[in-house]
């Protein structure tokens, strides 16, 4: 029977083929508040990112697990092919969760686009809650992106990427929109846009490896930059990293870098706290 032991996972043993951290410089704890629709003000912000640093931590032990024993590795592929993991994951770390989560949005003017007001009906990919009386919920989106860091790319999202970016923070504004309009349990709540992000290259165009070590950090401003330019100043911006670089030229390079002519030296999961 499989466990979930994330310690065991992301021990100093395993780091010769993986390494698991976060990066946070762009998210300050103290700046990131819960209740930003009732006006509370109350403060969370370090809760929810030591929540964010485990969830993460755990749907990559999932995801790895799955990859070691059967060769597949579902982060890798679409955000649907994922929504298990992140169940999963969620599951592990309190016991109320809900996907699919289903509102009544008619009556709602949520976009300038008419054609969106006209739904009468909406699903948020995920909620849960964590327990306790200091206990906080969470509104998830989720998107799943890629980047090429090759030496001809450029370091930037695609086109279909930054649409994908755009839509699940619009997804995530609309969650507010749907509170005030009494749609939503009016909670003091945490909602968040989380991106899957492979991190590719071709094997003939692979750079140095160790140039990519601030690629976490130019995702996670990427990512922010997009919101910033839809007017949506995120509280905070979290990118959990799996770094696989160390696998590369090992015994273990073709498990954890499945694609044959492609190296993945890292696969991110980026949250943006709105």
């Amino acid at each position: 029977m499989y466990e979930y032991d994330i310690h065991k996972r992301f021990s100093e043993k395993n780091a010769r083929w993986y390494e698991c951290y976060l990066e946070d410089s762009l998210y300050k704890s103290d700046s990131v508040g819960v209740g930003a629709n009732t006006g509370s003000g109350a403060k969370g912000g370090r809760k929810l990112k030591s929540f964010y640093d485990e969830l993460c931590r755990h749907i990559f032990d999932i995801n790895l697990n799955l990859l070691e024993q059967i060769g597949d590795f579902p982060i890798t592929y679409n955000e649907r092919s994922n929504s298990a993991a992140i169940a999963m994951a969620l599951s592990c770390l309190t016991p109320y969760v809900i996907s699919e989560y289903g509102v009544d949005c008619k009556g709602v003017d949520l976009r300038e686009d008419e054609s969106q007001n006209e739904k009468q009906r909406r699903t948020i990919d995920f909620w849960c809650a964590t327990e306790g009386a200091n206990g906080f919920d969470i509104w998830i989106e989720s998107k799943h992106l890629w980047l090429n860091v090759g030496k001809r790319a450029k370091w930037e999202f695609s086109s279909s990427c930054i649409g994908r970016i755009k839509e699940a923070i619009t997804q995530v504004r609309d969650i507010g929109q749907l509170q005030q309009a009494g749609k939503l349990a009016d909670y003091d709540s945490f909602k968040l846009a989380l991106f899957s992000i492979n991190v590719y290259c071709a094997k003939e165009q692979a750079p140095d490896m160790s140039e990519l070590d601030s690629i976490p950090y130019e995702v996670a401003e990427m990512i922010q930059n997009v919101a910033k330019q839809m007017g949506a100043s995120p509280q905070g911006v979290l990118c959990s990293a799996l770094d696989l670089r160390p696998s590369i030229d090992t015994p273990k390079e073709n498990t954890y870098h499945l694609y044959e002519k492609e190296y993945l030296p890292f696969v991110l999961l980026c949250g943006v706290v709105l």
